[in-house]
Formats: C-alpha cells, sequence, structure tokens
C-alpha cells in the first residue's frame, strides 16, 4: 500500500511539474517579449533622434538664418540629444536586467525538466517494481495452490490407504 501510495505521490508531483514547466515557459517567451519591445523601444529612440538630426542638418543646409530657423535647428539637436540619452539609458541597465532576467528563467526551466526527467525515470522504475511484485505474487499464488493440490492429493492417498488398512 505504501509503494502504490508513493507512486500516486511522485505521478503528482510529475504532474505538478509539467504544469509549472509550461508556465516558465510562458514566462520565457514573455520576458523575450518584453526584450524585443525594449530593443524595438531603443531603436525607435535612435531612429527619432536620427530623423531629427537630419532635419537640423536640412535646415542647416537651407542657408536661412533666422532666428525662428536657428531656433527650431536646436529644438531638433536638443530632442534628438534626449531621445539618445532616453535609449542609452534603456540600453543600460533595463536591458541587462531583461538578458539576466531571461537567462535565470531559461536555467529555472532547464532545471525543471531535468527534474521532471528524473522523475519520469523514477517512475517509470516504479511501474516495473509494481509489475515484477505482480508477477511475482501470481508465482506465488500459483506455487501455493499447486502445494495445497498436492497436500489434497497425499491426503486423499493416505485417507485411502487408512481404509484399506482398517478395512
Amino acid at each position: 500500500m505504501a509503494k502504490r501510495e508513493q507512486v500516486v505521490a511522485e505521478e503528482l508531483k510529475n504532474q505538478q511539474l509539467a504544469q509549472g514547466a509550461k508556465k516558465e515557459v510562458r514566462s520565457i517567451a514573455q520576458a523575450r517579449a518584453a526584450y524585443e519591445q525594449l530593443m524595438d523601444d531603443i531603436r525607435s529612440y535612435c531612429q527619432q533622434a536620427r530623423e531629427l538630426r537630419e532635419q537640423a542638418a536640412e535646415l542647416q543646409q537651407t542657408g536661412l538664418t533666422d532666428f525662428q530657423v536657428s531656433k527650431e535647428i536646436q529644438q531638433f539637436l536638443k530632442h534628438a540629444k534626449h531621445l539618445d540619452a532616453v535609449a542609452g539609458q534603456k540600453d543600460g541597465l533595463p536591458r541587462q536586467q531583461a538578458l539576466e532576467l531571461i537567462d535565470r528563467l531559461e536555467q529555472e526551466a532547464s532545471d525543471c525538466k531535468q527534474l521532471l526527467q528524473y522523475n519520469e525515470a523514477v517512475l517509470d522504475r516504479q511501474q516495473q517494481e509494481l509489475e515484477d511484485a505482480k508477477a511475482a505474487a501470481a508465482k506465488m499464488i500459483q506455487d501455493a495452490e499447486e502445494r495445497l493440490e498436492q497436500t489434497r492429493q497425499i491426503l486423499s492417498e493416505k485417507m485411502a490407504q487408512l481404509a484399506e488398512l482398517e478395512g
């Protein structure tokens, strides 16, 4: 009975691990999606900064020198510098943290897969032990029935012999 309870407990644990592994896979996918979004944001900021610099360069090439054009060029360059700073900030620690999170989740998923494989091997071994125990029990029952039948035959023969001797 204890073996059966152990097998059931192992089976439940395997089911929980399988569900946990599925959650990890989703978490890894979510972490990768968040990382890709972060990288898209960084690329977008860099692209916007590049476009603003190009607009400023185009305005400078027009040769217009009035105050409004100069102010607009400065605003473009200032905004481009700000976008570069934002991209730089996101490219630093947040990017590193996102990569570390992905690595950690992948390691946890790998550990979970290894544990799952181990538990599946244990379950297979326990199922084989159960089948072996069933076969051994069936053999013991068959042997006991054969001994019982032999004892009945001997008893029957001895009763017949006794009857012959007494009678």
